[in-house]
Parts: structure tokens; C-alpha cells; sequence
């Protein structure tokens, strides 16, 4: 495209100049030549063609025809009207030249051409002045050149090499008369970056022995002189990290054979030098059982490698080591022998450091068991259970039991027991201790014990049911704030000595224990006492809703009755009286108005203590009405609502209810400011939801104190503690209060 595009602005040109009219050399020159292969033809270089006859001049070469040329006027006025001017036309002619001379070398072998572009290595041809005559993709990718560019230049020119000037090795190649194989260069491409190459140099000769040109192939080295810089680095890196590695490196092969080992693995196994590790035989003498190499060997060779393989090893005085070998088996390139190479730690420290660790592990799971366990239960006989099965199976032992000492009662008594058998029930304050002083010592009400880690063993026995007495066993105490709380009785064969970290564990969970038992103790002493005091509370509740009860049926049934008497009484004096007295009118009046006050006062007195409508109707007919009397007496709006009740609720519950609703309404009433009380009792098998709230001032929802609305929630709180329910109080300033009670739902609460 460039190329039509030049032609069209020299055409441009000459027309635009007037000298040549689309004129060729022959019209030009008025040239007769008729057998001049440029005769008769437009658009062809004459200069160009190898024979011409040009001033009765025939030559084929065209650098010595060139000389004619230039002296040409044809040639002459068209460089002077090239657009890029005279110099940039000669260029042109000399590129175009050789372009020309390979089309005609390689016109009948464009296959062989798409060949040498495609090579990857690089590759140029030149004449026999060694100007390029062809220059391969390859070629212009190393150094930068195209080929446009590089053809026609000189080799030297494009590959910039001090070497090319003093010692071409195409001219080399001449003189020697042979080629020149793999010689490295460095030379500087278009962008100025050194490259180094490597080049095989041949020469090119006619039949007649006269220079024709040569040929050069090369190739871009970077990547592996990179290659070879980073082996050295990695071998000096490796031989660093081999001899300066605190661990064993070594390299073996099939047959046992040590081929290698640093001086880390000379000193672990204890030799004197690395000499004399090689030379001591087989791979398999380092095993502290040699059957242990079989085994690592059929694990690599299945897998191929092995990590963190632990095995015993032995060292040359014959002690053993426990090591970790993370391995390799691969095949030797040289040899094509199965090796094995690989890191060797010595984890003996390691080993011993993990045994105490697990040691100290055990200790914290017992300890963590049992706390766990007092966080879901305060029965001290599964505590104790769970504790003894721990304490032997840690110890590795079968028998044993623990003992508790009642210090109030002056006796010892066999609480748990595994693998032992059972006590002489007959006989149950015997234990039998080997020392009596210190029996009597522990039983003792006063005595303080000096807090220690561990306290020394002793032993006691005691007799089974059968009457036999059982071996003796080995007891640690159990104590808390200086006073014994029990002890461990373990049966320990005769032939095992416990370690420090076993005799330090059962010290740890005697003084951990002992707070546990006692604590358990004071915890049950106190549930007895909570439950002494909710049957009180529950029967303080029953009689004061008895009490209510029977004042309200006396207030209904006698004192309403006697002032129903009393109106009667009055309506017949006022009939018999026949005087017509105005102020004794009056007076009977008064006195009735007096009376009628005092009756409904007694109705509504009575209906707060115990409604006759809860005992008649049932709790929703007894709370509407109650709803209806508060709302004609204040700006409060209730909404209430029962759901899911088909049958009446038990005459207790029902009570409860009642009391729960009054008191939620009271508190509202007088204290909360609201406009709006809402309250909902559903029947949610398994249990009743009592839900109340109001959209008043609220308050912090803290339950205690002397306020009277403390006072009130304390009782809802205390009659659902008493049947089995959960009381919730939400509150805070300014967003009202909310009430939420939940009671099972048993059989006993349905009537019906």
C-alpha cells in the first residue's frame, strides 16, 4: 500500500514538474534500442533490469551498472524529482535491488521462504560486499531491524558489535573455507539493549570458487544465559541451605546406601564426621528397629513422598531419637537409579514436651468436666461418679473409689465406688485407716489444714458385704479453705509407681473438688430452704385468698342482709307513722340514702375481695364487668381479649388471673399515665401467655425497693414462681410497660 501510495505522489510530482509526461527511459532518451529488454515498456526501471543497452554497456552486476546509471539524464531527472529527494531516491533503488535479486533467487522456491520465516532462530543472507540480502521475522524480532530496513545494509551496521569489525566471522568463514559453529556474541539492537546471541556462520561460493555471499543463523541466548546464572545461584543457594540447615539433609538410594548428608544429620546422630556417617553401612542401622525402614519404604514408594513421617532412630552411642523425615523418591537422570532425598528433624525435645503438654491437657479436661458438669447439675453423687471414672482412666487404673468426711457427724462415709465392692451396710461407719491419728486428725470440727499442692498419700480399707476386707488403698485428700472435704481411694498395683504429673493432677483435683463439694452441699442446703419457703408462700397466698373469700361472703351475706333488714325496717315506719310529719320524712330518708350508700359500698368492697362472678361465671365474665366499672370511672381505654379457652380454667388458676389483671391495671391506673391498656390471656397448649401492657411514662424495670408498684410486681412474680411459670418484665422511661407471664399447662389447670 505504501509503495502504490509513493508512486502516486512521484507521478504527482512529475507531472506537476513537467520534465517526464509518464515518459519511459526510451521515449525519454529517444532510445532506438528496440532490443533493450526496457524498450517498449511503461513502468519499468531500466536501471533495474540486469541487462540493458544503455550506451552500448551490457553488465549484469548492478552496483558497477549503477555508474552508468548515474550519469544517465533519465536517471538523473527522476531522483531530482523524487518527493523524498535525490539521496532518499538512491536508497530506494539499492533496497528495491536486492528485493528484486531474492524474488528472482527464491521465485521458484516460495516454499523454502515461508520455511526459513518461520524458524525461530534468526537468519540473514548477504552478497558477497556482505550487505543483507535477506532478513527472517526472527531476525527482526532479536535486534529490532525490519527487513525492509535491514536489507541492503552492511551486518555490522545492524549488529552493532565491536567483534564484526575486527573479526567478521563471515570473513572467517571465507578464509578458513568452512563454517564457523556457536560462537557467542553480544550485540546491541535497535533500542540500544545488549543481547546476547549465539551464531553458526557458512560461506557461499560459485561453481567457478569466487565469493557469492554467506549466511548466518543465530539465536537469542537470554533466556538461557538467565537460566544458567539461575542454576548457579540456586546450586550456591542449595549447598548454603544444605550445610548451613539445623536439620538432617540427606540423599539415599534403593539399596540403603548413604550418597549424601550435612553436617546437621553428622552431628544429630552423633558422629565425628561426615566421613565417617557415609561409611557406616546401610540407611537401615540409623532405625532403632531396622524393620522400620521396610515400612517407610512401602509408604514413599506407593505415594512417591512422604511428609512428617515419625519414626524412632538411634544414634551411633546407640540412644534413641525420635525423628520426623518429610521425603522424596525420584529417579536419578544420570543413572536411572530409584534415590531418596529428604529433611530429617529431631522432635525428641518436642516429643517429651508434648507428653507433659498432654499431661497438662488431661488435667484441664477433668477440671473443665466437672465445672461443666456443675453448670448443668448440683447432684453431687453424678459430679463424683463422673469425676472418679475420669481421675482412673486418665490414670489408666480399674478400681477406686471416693470418700466423703461429715465432719459435724464425726464420720467417713463410701461415696462412690468403681470396680470395687460394695460396704457391709451393717457396718458402715468402719474405714479402716493404716494410721488412727490421722483419723481422727481429719474428723476433728477445729482443725485447719496448711493449703498445699498436694498433701502425701496414706491408705484405708474397708469391709464388703461379704464381710471380707478389701486390699488397701492409696488415698489422696480432698480439702477446701484448709478443711478436709474427702479423698480418693485408689488400688494401685504393687508394681506402679505414679509419676509427679499424676501425683500433681490428683493434688489439683483435690483442691478443685473440694470447692465443688462443698458448694454442691451449701447449694442443696439452699434449694431445701427455697423450697421450704415457697410452700410457706403458697399456702400465704391460699390463706389470704380464703380469707378474702370468707370476708367477702360476711360482707355480702350478713352485713348486706342486716342493711337490707334495716331499709325494710325504715319503709314500715314510714307507712305506720300516720302523723305527717315533714321532718321526720326527712330524717327516714336521709337515713335510707345512707343506708343504700353503705350497701353498695359493701357490694363493691366484697366484689374487689373475691367477685361472686369469678366463682359463677368464670374469669372473662368477672374481668369485663371488672373493665367495664374502671372504664366509667376513668379516660383509660382497654382492650382486652381472651383466645382458646373452650372449657373454664381451675378455680385457683382463674384467681390468679384475676389477681395478675388488677394489679396490671392498678399499676397503670396509677402510675404509668397511659391513655391505652391492653391485655390478652391465650391458651397456647402447653401453656397460658398472660400478656399486658400499656403506652405510659414506663420505668427502668428494675423490681425492688419500698414502692408499692415493686411490691405489686413481686407478688405476680412470686404466684408465677409457684406454679411452675416464668415472669418477664419489660420497661423503659418513655415507652411504656410490658407484662408477659407464662403458666404450664397442665391437667390440674383445666376444670372441664
Amino acid at each position: 500500500m505504501s509503495s502504490l501510495l509513493e508512486d502516486h505522489l512521484i507521478n504527482v510530482s512529475l507531472i506537476q514538474k513537467g520534465a517526464i509526461d509518464k515518459q519511459a527511459c526510451w521515449e525519454f532518451l529517444s532510445c532506438a534500442k528496440v532490443l533493450c529488454p526496457a524498450h517498449g515498456k511503461y513502468g519499468t526501471d531500466c536501471w533495474l533490469i540486469p541487462k540493458t543497452h544503455c550506451s552500448n554497456y551490457i553488465e549484469e552486476d548492478f552496483f558497477q551498472k549503477l555508474s552508468v546509471c548515474l550519469a544517465c539524464s533519465y536517471f538523473k531527472e527522476r531522483g531530482d524529482i523524487y518527493i523524498g529527494g535525490w539521496n532518499q531516491f538512491f536508497a530506494k533503488q539499492i533496497q528495491k535491488y536486492n528485493m528484486k535479486a531474492l524474488e528472482l533467487i527464491y521465485q521458484k522456491e516460495e516454499s523454502f521462504v515461508e520455511i526459513l520465516n518461520r524458524i525461530p532462530d534468526g537468519l540473514f543472507t548477504t552478497d558477497q560486499e556482505w550487505r543483507i540480502t535477506y532478513f527472517n521475522p526472527a531476525a527482526e524480532k532479536i535486534t529490532g531491524f525490519s527487513a525492509y530496513d535491514a536489507v541492503g545494509m552492511y551486518c555490522k551496521d545492524v549488529f552493532k558489535n565491536s567483534i564484526c569489525e575486527t573479526d567478521c566471522a563471515l570473513k572467517r568463514a571465507v578464509k578458513l573455507e568452512s563454517d564457523i559453529h556457536n560462537r557467542e556474541y553480544e550485540i546491541t539492537n535497535i533500542d540500544g539493549k545488549k543481547v546476547p546471541i549465539i551464531c553458526s556462520t557458512s560461506a557461499f561460493w560459485d561453481s567457478s570458487g569466487r565469493i557469492t555471499g554467506g549466511l548466518e543463523i543465530f539465536k537469542d541466548i537470554t533466556e538461557q544465559k538467565k537460566l544458567q546464572e539461575d542454576i548457579v545461584t540456586r546450586d550456591k543457594k542449595y549447598r548454603r541451605i544444605f550445610e548451613g540447615s539445623h536439620d538432617m539433609i540427606y540423599a539415599t538410594n534403593l539399596p540403603g546406601e548413604l550418597l549424601d548428608v550435612n553436617q546437621a544429620g553428622v552431628e544429630m546422630l552423633g558422629y565425628r564426621n561426615k566421613e565417617e556417617l557415609l561409611g557406616s553401612g546401610s540407611a537401615r542401622k540409623l532405625y532403632r528397629d531396622p524393620k522400620d525402614r521396610d515400612k517407610f519404604l512401602k509408604v514413599i514408594n506407593k505415594k512417591g513422598y512422604v511428609k512428617d513421617y515419625e519414626v524412632d532412630f538411634k544414634k551411633r552411642d546407640g540412644s534413641p531419637i525420635h525423628v520426623l523425615i518429610s521425603s522424596r523418591r525420584y529417579e536419578n537422570p544420570e543413572t536411572g537409579d530409584i534415590e531418596y532425598e529428604g529433611i530429617i528433624k529431631d522432635i525428641t525435645r518436642r516429643k517429651r514436651t508434648e507428653e507433659v503438654i498432654k499431661q497438662r491437657n488431661l488435667e484441664l479436661s477433668i477440671l473443665n468436666s466437672i465445672a461443666v458438669a456443675l453448670n448443668f447439675t448440683m447432684d453431687l453423687n453424678n459430679i463424683l461418679t463422673m469425676t472418679l471414672k475420669d481421675v482412673l482412666k486418665v490414670l489408666r487404673l480399674k478400681r477406686g473409689a471416693l470418700f466423703l468426711i461429715e465432719r459435724e457427724e464425726k464420720k467417713i462415709t463410701l461415696q462412690i465406688r468403681h470396680g470395687l465392692p460394695a460396704k457391709d451396710s451393717t457396718n458402715s461407719g468402719k474405714i479402716i485407716f493404716k494410721d488412727n491419728l490421722l483419723k481422727k486428725h481429719l474428723l476433728e470440727k477445729y482443725v485447719m489444714l496448711t493449703p498445699k499442692p498436694t498433701f502425701p498419700s496414706f491408705q484405708v480399707k474397708y469391709r464388703d458385704k461379704d464381710g471380707k476386707d478389701i486390699s488397701w488403698l492409696t488415698c489422696f485428700l480432698i480439702t477446701f479453705k484448709g478443711r478436709s472435704a474427702g479423698f480418693f481411694g485408689l488400688s494401685i498395683p504393687r508394681s506402679r509407681v505414679l509419676s509427679k504429673y499424676e501425683i500433681h493432677l490428683l493434688g489439683s483435683l483435690g483442691n478443685f473438688l473440694g470447692g465443688a463439694i462443698e458448694n454442691t452441699q451449701l447449694m442443696e442446703t439452699i434449694r431445701l430452704h427455697r423450697q421450704e419457703l415457697r410452700r410457706l408462700t403458697e399456702k400465704l397466698f391460699q390463706g389470704q385468698e380464703e380469707e378474702r373469700r370468707h370476708i367477702a361472703r360476711e360482707l355480702h351475706d350478713e352485713a348486706g342482709q342486716s342493711l337490707t333488714a334495716v331499709k325494710l325496717a325504715l319503709d314500715r315506719l314510714e307507712e305506720n307513722v300516720k302523723v305527717n310529719k315533714k321532718d321526720l320524712d326527712e330524717d327516714i330518708d336521709e337515713i335510707r340514702k345512707m343506708i343504700v350508700r353503705t350497701s353498695s359500698e359493701i357490694r363493691s368492697l366484697s366484689f374487689r375481695l373475691h367477685p361472686t362472678l369469678l366463682s359463677d361465671l368464670g374469669l372473662e365474665p368477672a374481668l369485663s364487668l371488672y373493665f367495664k366499672e374502671v372504664r366509667n370511672h376513668s379516660d383509660l381505654d382497654i382492650n382486652f381479649h381472651m383466645v382458646g379457652f373452650d372449657h373454664r380454667l381451675d378455680p385457683d388458676i382463674e384467681t390468679v388471673l384475676y389477681r395478675f389483671s388488677q394489679e396490671a391495671l392498678t399499676n397503670t391506673l396509677k402510675h404509668s399515665g397511659a391513655e391505652e391498656f391492653r391485655l390478652s390471656i391465650i391458651k397456647s397448649y402447653p401453656k397460658i401467655i398472660f400478656m399486658a401492657e400499656d403506652d405510659g411514662v414506663g420505668f427502668d424495670g428494675q423490681i425492688g425497693g419500698s414502692d408499692r408498684r415493686s411490691l405489686g410486681l413481686l407478688g405476680m412474680r412470686e404466684r408465677a414462681s409457684l406454679l411452675g411459670g416464668i415472669f418477664q418484665l419489660q420497661g423503659r422511661p418513655g415507652e411504656g410497660t410490658r407484662i408477659r407471664i407464662e403458666i404450664p399447662l397442665t391437667k390440674d389447670v383445666i376444670n372441664g
